[in-house]
């Protein structure tokens, strides 16, 4: 083919796609927002996903063990524990807390509140050492391994490392990244049916036109294309207009998330969308939207040859 009728003929596939998107102006319209509603869900659920997977990570990244030791702990014993836990490989610091240091940080934390501890008569706060582990044993089997074999020791009173929390958001970011997988699945199904149900009805519409063009000669793709880039276009066009929502709401938000996020987490830092996820979510909609059109126009050759 000669590039320049190549070239040209391109040019009316772009230029048909755009003028059927508009004669079809209602129809296009409420396909963009159905796409766009199922693609804003996915994104969201995706950016939940990505951020509980770093705070994992950060938290991973800052565990910390503290044993307790019992309150007649004899002061030998809990020296003997200390050399043993810092001989072992997975440890990577100690810290020996004292009952005074403890009730001390404890005052610090109280800040306007420290009334509270006039009343005491003794230190109720036993002795307690701090532990953090080198990276590679910075796993939940790992460390509730690791915890396991000192609470079994003698004077341990206890060892805490914040399990039943970390328990508990497991489950709930291993739920969250099911509801991610199967609400990912609906919006392909979901988005692939309703552009090839779209794209057929814009077939049908134009049958006398197609069949005037497969008359004069036309070949197949020249007949398929427009359609394939309709889909395209679509699929694209609710994805990005989803892409805005999203930015659009982490904008308006974004003090009250940093707030949010800083007192439920510790950290008011979070994942949102870059260049190349942003790019990757476009043309994921792109790519259903021309599945669904070339699936739908495939049966052509039957209809006009």
């Amino acid at each position: 083919m000669n590039p320049a009728n190549a070239v040209i003929q391109f040019q009316y596939c772009i230029k048909s796609a755009l003028q059927n998107l508009y004669r079809n102006r209602a129809l296009s319209f409420i396909t963009i927002s159905t796409i766009t509603v199922m693609f804003t869900l996915c994104t969201f659920m995706l950016l939940v996903l990505l951020n509980l997977s770093a705070f994992m990570k950060t938290w991973a990244d800052q565990l910390q063990l503290i044993v307790y030791f019992e309150m007649n702990a004899d002061t030998q014993a809990i020296e003997r524990m200390e050399k043993e836990l810092a001989a072992r490989p997975e440890v990577a610091h100690i810290t020996f807390v004292s009952p005074e240091e403890a009730l001390s940080l404890l005052e610090g934390s109280l800040e306007g509140q420290d009334g509270i501890l006039y009343g005491l008569q003794d230190n109720p706060l036993p002795a307690s050492l701090e532990i953090e582990l080198h990276k590679p044993y910075l796993t939940t089997e790992a460390v509730r391994k690791f915890a396991a074999g000192i609470t079994r020791s003698s004077p341990v009173a206890d060892v805490e490392y914040g399990q039943r929390w970390l328990e508990r958001f497991i489950a709930f970011f291993e739920l969250a990244r099911l509801t991610c997988l199967v609400l990912g699945i609906f919006v392909i199904i979901f988005t692939y049916c309703i552009i090839a149900n779209t794209i057929r009805l814009m077939v049908y519409s134009r049958r006398d036109e197609i069949e005037i063009m497969k008359l004069i000669g036309a070949g197949n793709l020249m007949v398929k294309f427009p359609f394939w880039l309709e889909g395209a276009l679509q699929g694209a066009g609710g994805a990005s207009v989803a892409l805005l929502i999203i930015t659009g709401v982490e904008k308006l938000a974004m003090d009250n998330l940093t707030s949010l996020l800083h007192f439920y987490f510790g950290s008011g830092s979070y994942v949102f969308l870059d260049w190349p996820m942003t790019a990757t979510v476009i043309a994921a909609g792109a790519l259903l939207g021309l599945a669904g059109s070339f699936f739908s126009v495939n049966r052509l050759d039957a209809l006009y040859n």
